[in-house]
């Protein structure tokens, strides 16, 4: 796949487990017409299109009228494909910290955290039964340097007083094997994460927007192409027709150059896989429960995310090093209707090869799907207004960590919208902001 400018969700995606039970509203349609204007029109009905409306219109006494569009269903893209998982990987936090500094790594970290917590409060207040559960997740290395490297981090953390690293726990070699369940584990870092059912926070926070707002949803409805208007609106054009909008949001992660030609080569879609692994529950071998979610980082580089569900099944994503030497079964690949199938082995056995008390439980995989994330240059996503365009905003290319940002990243590009203020007096982290200089990165060499 090599025409960037026809990057647009595909038909016939692959079924990912958290779509096996649909919401009423999946494929919603508010009216029968499209509206003919509105004030915020938000592109992309995933977990940043759904949290920016929230934000906009929650507790707000003067709404703006706010249309939602999606091309294919309700949470059907990354939100929907993802581990259903909140939490950043420490390898981040060491990356980062390396790379930019310690006080970015702090900001950042402090974010994420800020971000569990939350949405857990969205979860309590608005009732959402979405299986949501604050956990620990633990970082595992299995490789002596990595481990090392970890603990170095979690020092120089230490050291600088950031206030998060009072929720951070190192587990050194002594018992890390014992506490994690991993085996041969050298070391472990542990913290707060919140774990959910994704496509349920989305389409249920959704529906009580729909319950007591005029927000207006519009699925199978694909924006083929956005253009200026002389009175300074923006006609955003679709197969159904046109809509005048003072402000467009462009919640559209990987698929963005679809319809944001700017955004060439600086958010580039990458094709990911993840699966859902059952064990069988009349045998003798049951496994024990992991209390558990995890960071796996193996011996050849490789990195599996793996979220136990309380409901005994088990989230793996990852095993990009069975199709990553197939570049172009991934990189700027958008098309999530078919598998990495090569990556199925690799899932079959990440239970029974890795975790203590698994290797008779005869887990295997019953749903396996990919997705499409949005790649950046420097691994930070972009939001905030496009440069050069006063009424279109952005918050895509998240390099497959969005669940870690996105909720609280939505409360600041409403915050911009409702309140009129700048970037810097949202809340959402400096280094996210979307600027001339940053675009002229690519993300990757054409």
């Amino acid at each position: 796949m090599d025409k960037r400018e026809d990057v647009f969700p595909v038909p016939n995606a692959t079924l990912p487990y958290w779509r096996t039970e649909l919401h009423k509203n999946d494929s919603i349609r508010s009216t029968e017409e499209l509206p003919k204007e509105c004030d915020v029109l938000i592109v992309g009905a995933g977990l940043s299109g759904v949290s920016t409306a929230y934000h906009l219109l929650d507790d707000n006494p003067s709404p703006p009228s706010v249309v939602l569009l999606e091309a294919r269903e309700i949470c059907s893209g990354a939100t929907g494909r993802n581990g259903g998982h909140v939490a950043r990987s420490w390898g981040a936090v060491g990356k980062f910290s390396k790379e930019y500094g310690i006080d970015m790594a702090r900001e950042l970290s402090s974010f994420v955290i800020d971000q569990s917590y939350a949405m857990k409060a969205t979860v309590d207040k608005e009732k959402l039964d979405c299986d949501a559960l604050l956990t620990r997740y633990m970082e595992v290395y299995l490789v002596q340097s990595e481990a090392d490297d970890a603990k170095q981090v979690f020092g120089e953390q230490l050291n600088a007083g950031s206030k998060y690293v009072e929720d951070v726990n190192y587990i050194g070699p002594d018992y890390v094997e014992r506490v994690s369940g991993v085996k041969g584990a050298k070391a472990g870092i542990t913290m707060t994460a919140l774990q959910l059912w994704p496509y349920k926070f989305v389409t249920t926070l959704l529906s009580r927007l729909l319950e007591r707002t005029s927000i207006n949803v519009q699925t199978h409805t694909p924006v083929t192409s956005i253009s200026a208007s002389e009175d300074g609106k923006s006609a955003v054009h679709t197969p159904r027709g046109s809509i005048q909008a003072k402000k467009v949001v462009f919640a559209t992660n990987g698929y963005t150059v679809g319809i944001a030609p700017k955004f060439a080569k600086k958010i580039v879609p990458w094709k990911i896989t993840c699966s859902h692994i059952s064990t069988l529950t009349d045998t003798a071998h049951q496994p024990p429960h992991l209390n558990h979610t995890y960071g796996l980082n193996f011996a050849d580089g490789s990195r599996d995310y793996l979220i136990p569900r309380p409901d005994g099944g088990v989230i793996c994503g990852g095993a990009s090093n069975s199709y990553i030497d197939d570049r172009k079964s991934w990189e700027n690949n958008w098309d999530d209707s078919t598998l990495h199938e090569s990556a199925r082995p690799h899932f079959e056995t990440v239970m029974q090869n890795n975790f203590r008390g698994w290797e008779d439980s005869g887990a295997a995989v019953d749903y396996l799907w990919t997705g499409i994330i949005g790649h950046t240059a420097d691994g930070l996503p972009h939001c905030g207004k496009i440069p050069g365009q006063e009424n279109h905003f952005i918050l895509a290319g998240y390099n497959g960590g969005g669940m870690a940002m996105i909720f609280l990243t939505a409360k600041g590009i409403a915050k911009m919208i409702r309140e009129d203020v700048p970037f810097e007096e949202s809340g959402i982290p400096s280094f996210f902001k979307t600027t001339e200089e940053r675009l002229m990165k690519d993300a990757f060499l054409a």
